[in-house]
């Protein structure tokens, strides 16, 4: 399908960043059409407090990535809303998104707030403010905002080719999950030594294993790894599905991490793979907490339908315990 009119002028390279800006916001704001401002912000890096600015005056409060660079009265704007309640009861979910979007020191300040002390739109919400903050991928723990995700983030692309030790898909191991009794899948091979992944941590490589089959009937599995080791899938206590075989999995194309960085917030909730960066939920944000420490475990990957063909798999991880856990979500 082609570009319509619309479109043609926008993506034309003739056009200036400054163009497409007011164009993108012209759309927002007089048609309600957010695909060009969240196209800016996602592909092409684009930092503007603008999008918040002219969301907020024309009362529109999602897409909540819109609100991720806002300036601080556009901030202060919206927390007044909330605080005051002088919000409409229909906009205080995605006003809340838009805030932990934010997710400054001074939202931070405002949702211990009005966690401890609810104010009347709560008892129509089904979490509290510490669950919306988990939206704008934090939380408090221990008293303090603690970021769930990092900074940086690479694309995970397939290729039909690919040197062995560039393929990041690990195959069928030789465990069989006694659930289906298909084999285990590393699905991820990460090399920590990989200079584009130094901001991980980790000193060597490790393998997250799961099982395909069962993921869906689990709302996380997890895998306890080593570096330079085998990783054992633990806490797999329900599943059911079709049998995966080894051949089967090991068809798979390959997929290679990018060579350069993209956007923090490169992925949309269905279609693209990354390393790092911002999850896209497809449902509502969910983050496992150690099975071990109990603390909330950090966003490491997200696989979009470009590598699970069906729904979008999410892997978060403790360093500190050396534990993955993966989760999905489907339409």
């Amino acid at each position: 399908m082609g570009l319509n009119k619309l479109e043609e002028e926008f993506f034309s390279s003739a056009a200036t960043l400054e163009e497409k800006i007011t164009k993108a916001i012209d759309q927002l704001v007089n048609s309600n059409n957010s695909y060009f401002c969240t196209y800016l912000i996602r592909e092409k890096e684009i930092k503007s407090p603008e999008f918040a600015k002219a969301a907020l005056k024309a009362n529109i409060f999602y897409p909540s990535i819109l609100y991720q660079d806002a300036a601080p009265e556009t901030r202060d704007q919206l927390i007044y809303l909330l605080d005051q309640e002088q919000i409409d009861q229909s906009d205080v979910n995605n006003g809340l998104l838009a805030l932990a979007m934010i997710g400054d020191e001074k939202v931070v300040e405002y949702f211990k707030k009005w966690e401890e002390n609810p104010p009347a739109w709560r008892k129509d919400l089904f979490t509290g403010p510490y669950g919306y903050a988990m939206e704008g991928n934090w939380c408090i723990e221990d008293g303090q905002k603690k970021s769930l995700i990092y900074n940086t983030c690479y694309a995970i692309e397939q290729v039909d080719t690919c040197l062995p030790n560039e393929n990041i898909f690990g195959g069928a191991s030789k465990d069989i999950c006694p659930y289906c009794g298909s084999n285990y899948i590393n699905m991820l091979v990460i090399d920590g030594k990989d200079e584009r992944l130094a901001f991980l941590g980790l000193h060597g490589k490790i393998k997250i294993k799961y099982c395909d089959s069962c993921l869906p009937w689990e709302e996380f599995l997890y895998c306890k790894y080593e570096e330079d080791q085998e990783s054992t899938v633990i806490h797999h206590t329900n599943g059911c599905g079709e049998l995966c075989e080894e051949e089967m999995i090991n068809k798979q194309k390959p997929f290679i991490i990018s060579k350069k960085p993209v956007s923090n917030c490169y992925c949309d909730p269905f279609d693209k793979c990354a390393i790092g960066g911002a999850p896209s939920f497809v449902d509502d944000a969910k983050f496992a907490s150690c099975p071990n420490c109990g603390k909330r475990m950090k966003h490491l990957a997200q696989l979009g339908e470009e590598w699970t063909t069906c729904g979008t798999e999410y892997i978060q991880i403790c360093t500190d315990c050396k534990i993955a856990a993966v989760t999905y979500q489907q339409t």
